[in-house]
C-alpha cells in the first residue's frame, strides 16, 4: 500500500511541464519509485548504461541538494538530487539511504544559465522544495503502512473472537442437550449397575459370570463419569473467590498425583517466583483444572519424562504453568484442542480440557497452550493460564512465559 501511495504521488508531480520524471533509488541504481510505474524494480539509466554502484556514487549524493545537466532514463535533464534523510541532520554510520532524483527540462535552466546564473540558483531552489514535498510524499506512505499493520492486527482480534463465540455456542449447545437427557440416562445406570452388583454377589468368586458382572460395574462406572463430565461443562460456572496462596494450590496438585508420577517413571518439578503472593481465585475449581492439565501431561508421557508445575507473578497477573516432556500435539490439532469432545486418545470423554477452559473463562482468566511434535524424543507441551489480581478480566493480554 505504502508503494502504491508512493507511485500515485510521483506520477502527479510529473505531470507538471517542467519536470520529465521524479523517482526514488538505492545506492546500487535499483528503481524503488518511479513516475513511470514501469521502471519501478529496473536500474536507472545513466548516459543510456545501467547504473551501478560506482556510476551512482560518482554523483556524489549527500544530504546536501546537489544538481547537473546529465543524460538519465534516455533524456537530457537538469537532475536535482539528494539523500532521503527525513529528520536526521548527519547520515548515521552504516545506514542505507534512498536517493531522490528530481529531472528536470533542461531547456529552461539553459536558457537562463546562458542569461543569468542567479536564475539558475532560484529554480534549482524550487527543484529542492520539490524534493522536501517528496519526503513528505513518503513520510504520509510511512503512516498509511503504520495504519494497515494495526487494521491486520484488529482483523487477527476479530478473529479471535470470532473463534471464542464459536467455542461458547457449542458448548451452550450441548448445554442444552446435557440439561435434557442427563437425569433420564442415570436413573437406568443406577438400577443396572445395581442388578450387576447384586449378581456378581451370588456367583462363585473368580468365575467368568462374576467377572462379567464386574465389566458391567464398571462400565456403567465410566458412564457415569461421561455424563457428570458432561454436566460440570453444561452448568453454569459460579466461582467463589477468595484469597489463597498459589503456593499451597499447585502443591496440593503434586500430592495427588506423586504416586501416580512415579509409578510412569516421571520426574516432578516445581517452580515458583520469588514475588509471588496470595491471589484472588476459587481454590477448588482452579484445583481441578490443574489438575486436568497435570493428568494429561501424564498420559502424554508413558515412556517417562519430566513433568513442571509454577506459579508466576508479573504485572498484577498470576500465571499457572504446566510443561510436560511427552508426545507433544500437532499443529493443526491445537486450535481444536478445547472443543467438546474432540480427543487424540483412544480412551477419555474430549471433556477434560473444554472444563478446563470453562473454569479459566470463569475466572476471566485465558489459557494458552504451545506444543512441539515428538521427534525423536524431543516432543514438549506447555499450557499456561493467566488471571488478573483483581479478578477484573474485562481485558485479556496474553504475555509470555518461559519456562
Amino acid at each position: 500500500m505504502a508503494l502504491r501511495v508512493e507511485m500515485v504521488l510521483l506520477e502527479e508531480m510529473a505531470r507538471s511541464k517542467d519536470i520529465v520524471f521524479a523517482t526514488v533509488i538505492m545506492p546500487d541504481g535499483t528503481i524503488l519509485a518511479h513516475s513511470d510505474g514501469v521502471r519501478t524494480g529496473d536500474l536507472l539509466q545513466i548516459h543510456g548504461n545501467d547504473a551501478t554502484e560506482e556510476s551512482i556514487a560518482a554523483l556524489n549524493p549527500s544530504i546536501e541538494t546537489q544538481w547537473h545537466f546529465m543524460t538519465l532514463e534516455g533524456k537530457r535533464v537538469f537532475a536535482v538530487y539528494r539523500f532521503f534523510t527525513p529528520g536526521f541532520r548527519t547520515i548515521p554510520r552504516g545506514l542505507v539511504l534512498p536517493i531522490i532524483i528530481i529531472g528536470l527540462d533542461p531547456s529552461p535552466f539553459e536558457m537562463t544559465r546562458r542569461q543569468n546564473t542567479l536564475s539558475i540558483s532560484l529554480l534549482a531552489g524550487c527543484s529542492f522544495l520539490i524534493a522536501l514535498a517528496s519526503f513528505a510524499a513518503l513520510f504520509f506512505a510511512k503512516r498509511a503502512r503504520e495504519s494497515e499493520e494495526k487494521q491486520e492486527k484488529a482483523e487477527g482480534l476479530v478473529r479471535q473472537l470470532e473463534e471464542e463465540m464459536r467455542r461458547k455456542e457449542k458448548l451452550a449447545a450441548i448445554g442444552s442437550l446435557a440439561a435434557g437427557v442427563a437425569h433420564e440416562i442415570r436413573n437406568p445406570l443406577s438400577s443396572i449397575k445395581g442388578y450387576a452388583t447384586y449378581f456378581s454377589q451370588r456367583f462363585p468368586q473368580g468365575s467368568d459370570d462374576q467377572a462379567s458382572c464386574l465389566i458391567m460395574v464398571n462400565e456403567v462406572n465410566r458412564l457415569n463419569r461421561v455424563i457428570t463430565d458432561l454436566i460440570g461443562l453444561s452448568k453454569p460456572s459460579d466461582i467463589v473467590p477468595a484469597l489463597h496462596a498459589p503456593q499451597d494450590l499447585v502443591e496440593g496438585v503434586v500430592r495427588l498425583i506423586r504416586e501416580d508420577a512415579k509409578n510412569r517413571n516421571v520426574i516432578l518439578r516445581v517452580r515458583f517466583s520469588s514475588n509471588l503472593s496470595s491471589f484472588f481465585f476459587d481454590q477448588e475449581r482452579m484445583h481441578q483444572a490443574l489438575l486436568n492439565l497435570c493428568l494429561n501431561a501424564l498420559d502424554a508421557m508413558p515412556k517417562g519424562g519430566t513433568l513442571t508445575l509454577g506459579a508466576f507473578a508479573k504485572q498484577k497477573r498470576l500465571y499457572f504453568l504446566v510443561k510436560d516432556t511427552g508426545c507433544g500435539i500437532a499443529k493443526e490439532h491445537l486450535s481444536h484442542i478445547f472443543d467438546p469432545y474432540f480427543t487424540t486418545h483412544t480412551t477419555g470423554t474430549g471433556l477434560g480440557l473444554a472444563l478446563v477452559h470453562k473454569i479459566v473463562d470463569a475466572h476471566h482468566g485465558f489459557i494458552s497452550v504451545r506444543s512441539k511434535k515428538a521427534d525423536n524424543g524431543s516432543g514438549w507441551t506447555l499450557f499456561y493460564i493467566s488471571l488478573d489480581s483483581d479478578l477484573a478480566g474485562e481485558e485479556r493480554a496474553s504475555q509470555d512465559i518461559t519456562c
